[in-house]
């Protein structure tokens, strides 16, 4: 570059020499404004506005007193309902089907006449049973009568070999007797299997016999009853609840003490309490839990045979314990404590031992009693103490 080139590019035109000044000063009062802003201001001191109020102002929040109140929350489970019994019913003998006295899916009581097996045969059987016993009831007299005669008459007239063979006959006719006495019994029972009676009360299932259809005991179920009322659930206990129970409660006093409910699929709880019907005798070594049964009525028949429900366990009279809101329980490292507002208007901070919770409220079993103010809105800006405003009911308090 030539020298003249050199002198050209060194000189600058006045209008840009301005402007880099005016940059220049507005970069500097941008500065300046900036590390104002990150300055305390002047008499600043203490915790920042959002670690609580200032030294000896009243710090606003809400209060609701200790309730005694019932809380009862109640254990769940999942339950399946089975019948206490069931029958499946099949014909004892042969025959073609009569009559069918009932209709698929119906209620049916114990001793209700369900099918009626053609009887024709049976009773002839019968018949001849009788004549039989007729029979061998005319024989065994005849035979009686003789061996009397002979044992009435000179024992010079008679040969010991008769009255053998005498008493031989009146001891076989006996034994004809009631051999056909037996085989009339027998026929009995036969007639007796023409008519299928139901052994239970319940609902009656679908049929594989109709009217006109030959049966026998070789076609296996006719048709199964189900008893529904009453009926049972049955569901497992974990080892920890069922521990839990045993040590709160007594073992002669736990069907009394405690209240068994189901929660149907749609999410009803019908007005329905069960009883503690069968209870295993040891746990499952693989799911850790125990079988129970509780038994309940069903005149409604919301419970259906295989069907599930939810099991609700819970105290049938639980005991009034003190409780607060949820919201009203802090947490540290050392527990869980509330701030109690005391007569003076000032927060203190009481350690307490919770218990159960249900809708919001937690049971407390130590650390406050019913009546006092807990601080259930505000408690980040308590300051223990301090001196607090409670601010009227149904008023928010800004939280921090």
């Amino acid at each position: 570059m030539s020298e003249e080139q050199e002198k050209a590019a060194k000189r600058e035109h006045p209008a840009a020499k301005v402007l880099g000044w005016l940059v220049t000063g507005f970069c500097l009062l941008w500065l300046g404004w900036l590390g104002r802003g990150l300055l305390p201001p002047k008499g600043a001191g203490g915790p920042p506005a959002m670690m609580g109020a200032p030294s000896g102002a009243a710090t606003p929040v809400q209060v609701k007193p200790v309730e005694l109140i019932a809380l009862n929350p109640p254990y769940e489970y999942i339950g399946r309902v089975e019948p206490i019994q069931d029958v499946e019913l099949r014909a004892q003998i042969e025959g073609y089907v009569q009559t069918v006295h009932f209709k698929e899916g119906s209620l049916v009581k114990e001793g209700d006449l369900l099918f009626a097996i053609d009887p024709e045969q049976y009773e002839a059987r019968v018949a001849v049973r009788k004549a039989e016993i007729g029979q061998a009831q005319a024989a065994l007299e005849r035979a009686e009568r003789y061996l009397k005669r002979l044992e009435v008459s000179d024992a010079r007239a008679i040969t010991q070999t008769d009255l053998d063979n005498a008493r031989s006959d009146v001891a076989q006719g006996r034994a004809a007797l009631l051999q056909a006495q037996a085989n009339l019994a027998l026929a009995e029972i036969d007639l007796k299997h023409t008519r299928i009676i139901a052994p239970i009360g319940g609902r009656i299932g679908r049929t594989v016999a109709n009217v006109g259809d030959y049966v026998s005991p070789a076609l296996g179920t006719l048709v199964r009853v189900v008893q529904t009322d009453p009926i049972r659930v049955a569901f497992s206990v974990t080892d920890k609840d069922y521990l839990k129970v045993r040590e709160d409660i007594a073992g002669a006093a736990i069907q009394d003490a405690l209240r068994i409910r189901i929660r149907l699929p749609t999410g009803t709880v019908p007005e329905l309490t069960g009883v503690r019907d069968f209870e295993d005798n040891a746990m499952s070594a693989e799911t850790a839990t125990l079988s129970v049964r509780a038994r309940f009525s069903n005149a409604r028949g919301f419970l259906v045979p295989n069907g599930y429900v939810t099991v609700l366990v819970d105290l049938a009279d639980a005991p009034k314990r003190p409780a607060v809101p949820q919201e009203a329980l802090v947490r540290d490292r050392d527990g869980t404590f509330v701030y109690v507002v005391g007569p003076e208007g000032k927060a203190q901070v009481r350690r307490v031992e919770t218990g159960v919770a249900e809708n919001g409220r937690v049971a407390i079993r130590s650390g406050v009693t019913a009546g006092e103010q807990v601080v259930v809105q505000g408690v980040q800006k308590v300051v223990p103490g301090q001196p607090v405003h409670v601010a009227p009911a149904g008023k928010e308090v800004s939280q921090p």
